[in-house]
């Protein structure tokens, strides 16, 4: 059983917090100790994402509901700045502003970003963190195929769903693709309505956690 050290009620916070927490500043606030907090975490109690460097960070609005959930007489002030953000990588620009179109249909307040090269997409993986990755295997310069292996080594976000899109998918394409990030594959030639549906599909799928091996999906 979990103890909690309670603030007086009515205590206010003068401090607004906008950007991801660690854990450190998660038990600070919430008034345990930072093992809690994990356990909160493994829990699934507490929504969480992890860093590349494998630390766990916590969206001010998840630990708001959280709080309020748990009863917690703790005080904090926050604004969640998440948008749901999309990165479509992509050397075929009419295909590219295709996808850019369903994402919109369906997620209209979403923010897309469009790039043909897979450094570049490495980059901006880094730098937006997007919550999906629609991505291309054939590219010039860094392939989709590299961009995977890249992202594997650098224990990509549990967070990220990544989308393979590709025209040229066989069985051994899908044999390489099982043993990488990849959370489905897309073939390319799906309608409007089609994508659209594939989208919802894949926003409301859980991301398994990165220590339980996935069977991957395929999206026809």
């Amino acid at each position: 059983m979990v103890e909690y050290r309670q603030s007086p009620s009515g205590l206010k916070s003068a401090t607004v917090y906008r950007k991801p927490l660690n854990v450190g500043l998660v038990a600070k606030i919430c008034q345990v100790s930072k093992k809690t907090v994990l356990n909160w975490i493994y829990r699934d109690a507490l929504k969480a994402f992890t860093t590349y460097g494998g630390h766990y960070r916590i969206w001010p609005g998840d630990l708001k509901d959280f709080i309020q959930k748990s009863g917690l007489d703790v005080p904090f002030n926050c604004v969640d700045e998440r948008q749901t953000s999309f990165l479509i990588v992509d050397d075929d620009p009419i295909f590219a502003h295709f996808l850019k179109e369903a994402i919109y249909l369906e997620y209209p307040n979403s923010n897309v970003i469009i790039t043909d090269d897979g450094y570049e997409a490495l980059l901006l993986i880094g730098e937006k963190k997007p919550n999906v990755v629609l991505l291309d295997l054939r590219m010039p310069k860094i392939d989709g195929f590299q961009v995977l292996e890249l992202l594997k080594a650098r224990k990509k976000d549990a967070h990220m769903k990544i989308v393979v899109v590709s025209g040229y998918i066989d069985e051994d394409v899908r044999h390489k693709l099982a043993n990488s990030v990849t959370d489905q594959v897309w073939e390319k030639g799906k309608s409007l309505n089609e994508l659209r549906q594939s989208l919802k599909s894949l926003m409301n799928s859980a991301v398994p956690p990165k220590h339980v091996k996935k069977s991957l999906t395929s999206v026809n």
